[in-house]
Protein backbone atom coordinates (compact mmCIF):
# COMPACT_ATOMS: atom_id res chain seq x y z
CA UNK A 1 0.00 0.00 0.00
CA UNK A 2 3.02 2.60 0.63
CA UNK A 3 4.06 2.02 -3.19
CA UNK A 4 0.24 2.64 -4.23
CA UNK A 5 0.48 5.90 -2.18
CA UNK A 6 3.49 7.56 -3.07
CA UNK A 7 4.79 10.48 -4.16
CA UNK A 8 5.37 9.54 -7.83
CA UNK A 9 1.54 8.78 -7.26
CA UNK A 10 0.20 11.49 -5.93
CA UNK A 11 2.17 13.55 -8.44
CA UNK A 12 0.66 11.30 -11.29
CA UNK A 13 -2.63 12.03 -10.42
CA UNK A 14 -2.07 15.80 -10.54
CA UNK A 15 -1.45 15.48 -14.04
CA UNK A 16 -4.49 12.94 -14.70
CA UNK A 17 -6.70 15.68 -12.80
CA UNK A 18 -5.66 18.52 -14.86
CA UNK A 19 -7.16 18.09 -18.15
CA UNK A 20 -10.84 16.93 -16.49
CA UNK A 21 -10.62 19.62 -14.01
CA UNK A 22 -10.62 22.01 -16.96
CA UNK A 23 -13.23 20.25 -19.19
CA UNK A 24 -15.34 20.22 -15.97
CA UNK A 25 -14.99 23.87 -15.83
CA UNK A 26 -15.51 24.74 -19.22
CA UNK A 27 -19.07 22.75 -19.27
CA UNK A 28 -19.78 23.99 -15.65
CA UNK A 29 -19.84 27.80 -17.02
CA UNK A 30 -21.99 26.68 -20.08
CA UNK A 31 -24.67 24.98 -17.74
CA UNK A 32 -24.42 27.92 -15.17
CA UNK A 33 -26.49 29.98 -18.11
CA UNK A 34 -28.68 26.95 -18.93
CA UNK A 35 -26.93 25.53 -22.03
CA UNK A 36 -26.65 21.52 -21.71
CA UNK A 37 -23.31 20.86 -23.56
CA UNK A 38 -23.31 17.13 -24.01
CA UNK A 39 -19.89 17.98 -26.66
CA UNK A 40 -17.42 18.13 -23.90
CA UNK A 41 -16.06 15.31 -25.53
CA UNK A 42 -15.61 16.05 -28.84
CA UNK A 43 -14.06 19.47 -27.57
CA UNK A 44 -11.80 17.84 -25.61
CA UNK A 45 -10.60 15.96 -29.09
CA UNK A 46 -10.52 18.84 -31.01
CA UNK A 47 -8.54 20.98 -28.58
CA UNK A 48 -5.99 18.17 -28.34
CA UNK A 49 -5.26 17.56 -31.72
CA UNK A 50 -5.13 20.97 -32.45
CA UNK A 51 -2.41 21.45 -29.40
CA UNK A 52 -0.65 18.63 -30.62
CA UNK A 53 -0.23 19.56 -34.46
CA UNK A 54 0.56 23.22 -33.79
CA UNK A 55 3.20 22.04 -31.08
CA UNK A 56 4.73 19.06 -33.31
CA UNK A 57 4.63 21.70 -36.53
CA UNK A 58 6.55 24.84 -34.65
CA UNK A 59 7.93 23.26 -31.88
CA UNK A 60 6.36 25.55 -29.01
CA UNK A 61 4.74 23.57 -27.16
CA UNK A 62 2.73 26.68 -25.58
CA UNK A 63 1.46 27.93 -29.25
CA UNK A 64 0.11 24.29 -28.59
CA UNK A 65 -2.11 25.05 -25.56
CA UNK A 66 -2.71 28.24 -27.57
CA UNK A 67 -4.14 26.38 -30.32
CA UNK A 68 -6.04 24.37 -27.83
CA UNK A 69 -8.43 27.15 -26.33
CA UNK A 70 -8.71 28.11 -30.37
CA UNK A 71 -10.03 24.63 -31.20
CA UNK A 72 -12.23 25.19 -28.14
CA UNK A 73 -13.59 28.17 -29.29
CA UNK A 74 -14.43 27.27 -32.77
CA UNK A 75 -16.39 24.27 -31.49
CA UNK A 76 -18.21 26.97 -29.04
CA UNK A 77 -19.18 28.71 -32.19
CA UNK A 78 -20.07 25.99 -33.72
CA UNK A 79 -22.19 24.68 -30.64
CA UNK A 80 -23.75 27.57 -30.23
CA UNK A 81 -25.20 28.62 -33.42
CA UNK A 82 -26.64 25.15 -33.92
CA UNK A 83 -28.63 25.59 -29.97
CA UNK A 84 -29.08 29.37 -29.81
CA UNK A 85 -29.68 30.57 -33.44
CA UNK A 86 -31.53 27.64 -34.65
CA UNK A 87 -32.44 26.35 -31.55
CA UNK A 88 -31.44 22.68 -32.06
CA UNK A 89 -31.90 20.28 -29.09
CA UNK A 90 -29.23 20.58 -26.70
CA UNK A 91 -28.64 16.42 -26.07
CA UNK A 92 -29.03 15.60 -30.23
CA UNK A 93 -27.06 18.91 -30.68
CA UNK A 94 -24.42 17.63 -28.06
CA UNK A 95 -24.05 13.78 -28.93
CA UNK A 96 -24.39 14.64 -32.77
CA UNK A 97 -20.96 17.06 -32.69
CA UNK A 98 -19.24 14.41 -30.51
CA UNK A 99 -19.43 11.78 -32.63
CA UNK A 100 -18.35 14.34 -35.23
CA UNK A 101 -15.45 15.39 -33.63
CA UNK A 102 -14.58 11.71 -32.99
CA UNK A 103 -14.51 11.01 -36.62
CA UNK A 104 -13.01 14.57 -37.79
CA UNK A 105 -10.34 14.03 -35.65
CA UNK A 106 -9.22 10.54 -36.50
CA UNK A 107 -9.77 11.38 -40.14
CA UNK A 108 -7.19 14.80 -39.77
CA UNK A 109 -4.81 12.43 -37.61
CA UNK A 110 -4.47 9.24 -39.97
CA UNK A 111 -4.13 12.00 -43.03
CA UNK A 112 -0.91 13.45 -41.33
CA UNK A 113 0.67 10.93 -40.35
CA UNK A 114 1.87 7.06 -41.25
CA UNK A 115 -0.72 4.52 -40.35
CA UNK A 116 0.45 2.23 -38.25
CA UNK A 117 4.11 4.36 -37.76
CA UNK A 118 4.48 6.04 -34.21
CA UNK A 119 3.75 10.09 -34.52
CA UNK A 120 6.31 12.15 -33.02
CA UNK A 121 6.65 13.17 -29.45
CA UNK A 122 6.38 16.82 -28.22
CA UNK A 123 8.19 18.35 -25.65
CA UNK A 124 6.05 18.39 -22.44
CA UNK A 125 5.26 21.27 -20.18
CA UNK A 126 6.29 20.81 -16.94
CA UNK A 127 3.57 19.35 -14.20
CA UNK A 128 4.16 22.34 -11.94
CA UNK A 129 3.60 25.01 -14.36
CA UNK A 130 0.63 23.11 -15.70
CA UNK A 131 -0.78 23.76 -12.44
CA UNK A 132 -0.15 26.93 -11.67
CA UNK A 133 -1.96 28.17 -15.05
CA UNK A 134 -4.72 25.85 -14.07
CA UNK A 135 -5.52 27.30 -10.65
CA UNK A 136 -5.35 30.56 -11.97
CA UNK A 137 -7.89 29.62 -14.15
CA UNK A 138 -9.89 28.46 -11.85
CA UNK A 139 -9.54 31.20 -9.56
CA UNK A 140 -10.26 33.17 -12.40
CA UNK A 141 -13.42 31.53 -13.22
CA UNK A 142 -14.53 31.51 -9.52
CA UNK A 143 -14.37 35.67 -8.91
CA UNK A 144 -15.99 36.47 -12.37
CA UNK A 145 -18.74 33.66 -11.28
CA UNK A 146 -19.45 34.36 -7.80
CA UNK A 147 -18.45 38.13 -7.39
CA UNK A 148 -18.95 40.08 -10.62
CA UNK A 149 -22.78 41.44 -12.09
CA UNK A 150 -21.34 39.86 -15.48
CA UNK A 151 -21.22 35.97 -13.45
CA UNK A 152 -24.85 37.04 -11.83
CA UNK A 153 -26.32 37.51 -14.92
CA UNK A 154 -25.06 34.19 -16.46
CA UNK A 155 -26.17 32.23 -13.59
CA UNK A 156 -29.43 33.65 -13.49
CA UNK A 157 -29.81 33.49 -16.95
CA UNK A 158 -29.53 29.46 -15.89
CA UNK A 159 -31.91 29.64 -13.08
CA UNK A 160 -34.56 32.68 -14.31
CA UNK A 161 -34.23 33.87 -18.00
CA UNK A 162 -37.45 35.66 -18.24
CA UNK A 163 -36.53 37.95 -15.26
CA UNK A 164 -32.99 37.85 -16.69
CA UNK A 165 -34.43 39.20 -19.67
CA UNK A 166 -37.04 41.62 -17.94
CA UNK A 167 -34.30 43.77 -16.50
CA UNK A 168 -32.52 44.26 -20.33
CA UNK A 169 -30.05 41.32 -20.64
CA UNK A 170 -29.53 39.83 -23.58
CA UNK A 171 -29.98 35.64 -21.98
CA UNK A 172 -29.29 34.55 -25.66
CA UNK A 173 -26.26 36.58 -26.07
CA UNK A 174 -25.19 35.74 -21.99
CA UNK A 175 -25.95 32.27 -23.13
CA UNK A 176 -23.35 32.47 -26.48
CA UNK A 177 -20.98 34.23 -24.54
CA UNK A 178 -20.43 31.11 -21.59
CA UNK A 179 -20.89 28.44 -24.21
CA UNK A 180 -18.23 29.96 -26.68
CA UNK A 181 -16.09 30.86 -23.20
CA UNK A 182 -16.67 27.23 -21.62
CA UNK A 183 -15.85 25.30 -24.80
CA UNK A 184 -12.50 27.37 -24.55
CA UNK A 185 -11.77 26.40 -21.46
CA UNK A 186 -12.19 22.45 -22.27
CA UNK A 187 -10.08 22.82 -25.06
CA UNK A 188 -7.62 23.81 -23.10
CA UNK A 189 -8.04 21.00 -21.16
CA UNK A 190 -7.66 17.99 -24.13
CA UNK A 191 -4.60 20.38 -24.89
CA UNK A 192 -3.08 20.33 -21.02
CA UNK A 193 -3.65 16.76 -21.46
CA UNK A 194 -1.30 16.21 -24.87
CA UNK A 195 1.00 19.12 -23.45
CA UNK A 196 1.53 17.63 -20.09
CA UNK A 197 1.29 14.33 -19.39
CA UNK A 198 1.32 12.76 -22.66
CA UNK A 199 3.47 14.58 -25.08
CA UNK A 200 1.55 12.67 -27.42
CA UNK A 201 -1.49 12.39 -29.76
CA UNK A 202 -3.70 9.26 -30.72
CA UNK A 203 -6.89 8.52 -31.69
CA UNK A 204 -9.45 9.12 -28.53
CA UNK A 205 -6.53 10.00 -26.62
CA UNK A 206 -9.56 11.71 -23.80
CA UNK A 207 -10.70 7.88 -23.12
CA UNK A 208 -14.33 9.50 -21.99
CA UNK A 209 -12.99 12.28 -19.92
CA UNK A 210 -15.15 14.40 -21.37
CA UNK A 211 -18.61 12.41 -19.66
CA UNK A 212 -16.05 12.28 -16.35
CA UNK A 213 -15.69 16.32 -16.51
CA UNK A 214 -19.79 15.99 -16.94
CA UNK A 215 -20.66 13.86 -13.95
CA UNK A 216 -17.78 16.12 -12.00
CA UNK A 217 -20.38 19.26 -12.67
CA UNK A 218 -23.60 17.34 -11.08
CA UNK A 219 -20.49 16.10 -8.00
CA UNK A 220 -20.25 19.77 -7.74
CA UNK A 221 -23.19 21.42 -7.75
CA UNK A 222 -22.46 23.38 -10.24
CA UNK A 223 -19.52 25.28 -8.66
CA UNK A 224 -16.13 25.64 -9.22
CA UNK A 225 -14.01 24.94 -5.88
CA UNK A 226 -16.44 21.67 -5.68
CA UNK A 227 -15.40 20.93 -9.12
CA UNK A 228 -11.40 21.20 -8.62
CA UNK A 229 -11.66 18.59 -5.73
CA UNK A 230 -13.43 16.55 -7.88
CA UNK A 231 -11.09 16.34 -10.21
CA UNK A 232 -8.64 15.38 -8.14
CA UNK A 233 -10.77 12.75 -6.56
CA UNK A 234 -10.77 11.50 -9.99
CA UNK A 235 -7.27 12.07 -11.38
CA UNK A 236 -5.74 10.33 -7.70
CA UNK A 237 -8.61 7.27 -8.82
CA UNK A 238 -6.86 7.01 -11.73
CA UNK A 239 -3.30 7.21 -10.72
CA UNK A 240 -3.91 4.66 -8.38
CA UNK A 241 -5.63 1.89 -10.81
CA UNK A 242 -1.76 2.53 -13.25
CA UNK A 243 -0.15 1.59 -10.30
CA UNK A 244 -2.25 -1.18 -9.41
CA UNK A 245 -2.36 -2.89 -13.01
CA UNK A 246 1.72 -3.37 -12.04
CA UNK A 247 0.83 -4.99 -9.14
CA UNK A 248 0.43 -9.14 -8.83
CA UNK A 249 -3.27 -9.88 -8.46
CA UNK A 250 -5.54 -12.72 -9.94
CA UNK A 251 -8.06 -9.61 -10.04
CA UNK A 252 -8.60 -8.64 -13.92
CA UNK A 253 -6.67 -5.75 -15.20
CA UNK A 254 -10.61 -4.55 -16.54
CA UNK A 255 -11.03 -3.71 -13.17
CA UNK A 256 -8.57 -1.19 -11.98
CA UNK A 257 -9.07 0.18 -16.24
CA UNK A 258 -13.32 1.01 -14.74
CA UNK A 259 -11.78 2.18 -10.75
CA UNK A 260 -11.76 5.89 -11.83
CA UNK A 261 -14.72 5.88 -13.75
CA UNK A 262 -16.92 4.07 -10.71
CA UNK A 263 -15.83 6.12 -8.38
CA UNK A 264 -16.34 9.12 -10.06
CA UNK A 265 -20.10 7.67 -10.84
CA UNK A 266 -20.66 6.76 -7.23
CA UNK A 267 -19.44 10.30 -5.97
CA UNK A 268 -22.02 11.77 -8.18
CA UNK A 269 -24.82 9.53 -7.21
CA UNK A 270 -24.61 10.71 -3.62
CA UNK A 271 -23.97 14.32 -4.60
CA UNK A 272 -27.11 14.38 -6.86
CA UNK A 273 -29.06 13.04 -4.00
CA UNK A 274 -28.99 17.03 -3.31
CA UNK A 275 -28.77 18.59 -6.63
CA UNK A 276 -28.77 22.26 -6.97
CA UNK A 277 -29.31 21.90 -11.10
CA UNK A 278 -29.99 25.59 -13.24
CA UNK A 279 -33.92 25.37 -13.24
CA UNK A 280 -33.53 26.16 -17.08
CA UNK A 281 -31.04 23.94 -17.67
CA UNK A 282 -31.92 22.38 -21.25
CA UNK A 283 -34.69 24.89 -21.86
CA UNK A 284 -34.35 27.19 -24.91
CA UNK A 285 -35.25 30.68 -24.28
CA UNK A 286 -38.17 32.26 -26.42
CA UNK A 287 -38.59 35.91 -25.87
CA UNK A 288 -42.39 36.29 -24.54
CA UNK A 289 -43.01 32.61 -24.51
Amino acid sequence: MDKVFALATLTAGLRLALPVALAALGALTAERSGVLNLGVEGTMLSGALAAYLVAEGTGYTWLGLLAGVGAGLLCGVVLAFGILVLRSNQIVTGLAFTLLATSLTTFIFQQSYDIGASPPRIQRISIWLLALVVLAVFAAAWFVLERTSWGLALTSAGEAPHAVDALGYGVNRIRAVAVVTGNALVGLGGAVLVCGPLGLFIQNVTAGRGWVALALVVFARWRPSVCLAGAALFGLCDAVQLRLQGTSTAIPYEVFLALPYVVTLLAMVVRARDSRTPSALGTPFVRGA
